[in-house]
Order: structure tokens, then sequence, then C-alpha cells
């Protein structure tokens, strides 16, 4: 390997080193996993997919802490403060009201998620995988991916059935 680098043995073994205290550090530590434990967390997570699913952003919106942040990557930009993320929802999101969204949740990282399913027809299709940090009362950061090739990833189909419309 020091060959192919062109230097030496110690010194490929000290890169090698340097980079397991780096993986090691930046390494999700179980203490700080962030799970829903309280009932208060299982409350504002059940409330974040009722809003959703009702398309109520101003629900959504008290739900957020003040210095919220919200980003979707590719994108670079993000947003902070409740307002700002609840005019996003409200202007760019596709859905127009209640039924238009489906929300599924998952794990990712520990960290509580949601795959989030748009309307299409007769049935709903992956749109956005959330995943969220929680604290004791209010939600402080989502991460929004449009990625939909996640959904497979944390065991999500592409597509769940509508329900009949009344």
């Amino acid at each position: 390997m020091a060959d192919l680098l062109g230097t030496t043995t110690a010194a490929v073994n000290s890169m090698l080193q340097r980079a397991r205290a780096q993986i090691s550090q930046a390494a999700p530590d179980e203490e700080a996993v962030n799970e829903p434990g309280t009932a208060a967390q299982r409350q504002l997570l059940d409330r974040y997919v009722a809003a959703f699913e009702k398309y109520d952003v101003a629900a959504l919106v008290t739900l957020f802490s003040d210095d919220v942040v919200w980003e979707m990557p590719p994108f670079t930009g993000w947003y902070q403060s409740p307002q700002s993320v609840g005019r996003l929802i409200a202007t760019q999101c596709p859905a127009t009201g209640p039924g238009d969204l489906r929300m599924i949740e998952v794990r990712a990282n520990g960290q509580p998620g949601f795959g989030m399913y748009m309307r299409d027809g007769g049935e709903y299709r992956a749109f956005q995988l959330h995943v969220l940090h929680v604290t004791a009362s209010a939600v402080d950061h989502v991460t929004a991916f449009f990625d939909t090739s996640l959904f497979a990833v944390f065991g999500l189909p592409a597509t769940i059935p509508g329900q009949e419309q009344r």
C-alpha cells in the first residue's frame, strides 16, 4: 500500500490511525441518540403527522421551536423560524388540502423520521423523507430529503394505496 501511495509504511499507518480517530469522533454517541422517549415527544410527533395529513400549516408552525431549521438536500438553502418554514410549506408544497399527504414513521440514525407520500390519483407516491430533531417541547430541525430512492433504504414502499373518497 505504501508503494502505491509513494510513501512509507509508517506514514500509511499514521494516516489510518488519524482516519480511525476521526471516524470514531463522527460516529453517533449512543447516549446522544434522540428518540422520542417521553409521552410529550410522542404527542409532538403525532401532532406533526396529523398537521401534515390535514395540511394544516398553522398547526405545523406551532410545533416548531423559535429557532427551527428546515433544510432540503440537495438544495443548498435552508429556512429558519417557524414563520419562514410555514411560508415555505404553504407556498411550495404541492398539497392543496387535507388527505393529499400521508406519512409513515421511520427511524434514521436514531432520529424520528417520516416517509411522506403525495396523493396521485387512487394511490400515494413517495415524495419526501423527513428526519427530525425534537426537544422536549418542539421540533427544532427538519431535514426533508427529496431523493425518493431513500424510501427503499428505510424499507418503505414506493406507493401506498389511497383511501376511498367520500
